[in-house]
């Protein structure tokens, strides 16, 4: 009886923070890869111009999202908008879907992003994790770990 109370109240306080995606959150590509995908570390972001885009960690490039639809629990944090208009961290599996040319943003799809981490622009509360994007992490929460 206890457990399950234990496990109730830390779903309900996951929940709450918005911090366990809905069902259904799957991540979608319009266009097919003309190059492999590969993992990078990088920074999700929306502004005018350009719609979305990641700067990729460790470079000074920046590739163009050409994703229609991200994920729920990622759209909210890139509506410009909100007050929950932020940058979202984390490890993102990038696919080309053109060549590279010198000198251009390169057009990408996201299939996946691990780790994520959200950071509020418009508002000075410290960063959070997505949990339910990190292994392990909602195991060890829903534990009492």
């Amino acid at each position: 009886m206890f457990r399950s109370w234990l496990v109730f109240l830390t779903l309900s306080v996951a929940a709450i923070d918005g911090q366990i995606p809905p069902t259904g959150s799957a991540w979608r590509c319009p266009a097919r890869p003309i190059e492999p995908c590969f993992k990078h570390r990088g920074r999700l972001s929306s502004q005018n111009g350009v719609a979305r885009t990641i700067w990729l960690v460790g470079t000074t490039r920046k590739v163009r999202v050409e994703n229609d639809e991200l994920p729920s629990f990622i759209e909210k944090y890139l509506d410009m908008t909100s007050e929950d208009h932020s940058y979202v961290f984390g490890v993102f599996d990038i696919c080309p879907v053109e060549p590279d040319t010198p000198g251009q943003m390169r057009a990408v799809c996201v299939s996946g992003g691990q780790d994520l981490v959200v950071q509020n622009l418009r508002t000075p509360r410290p960063p959070f994790r997505l949990l339910s994007t990190w292994p392990g992490a909602a195991r060890k929460r829903a534990s009492g770990l």
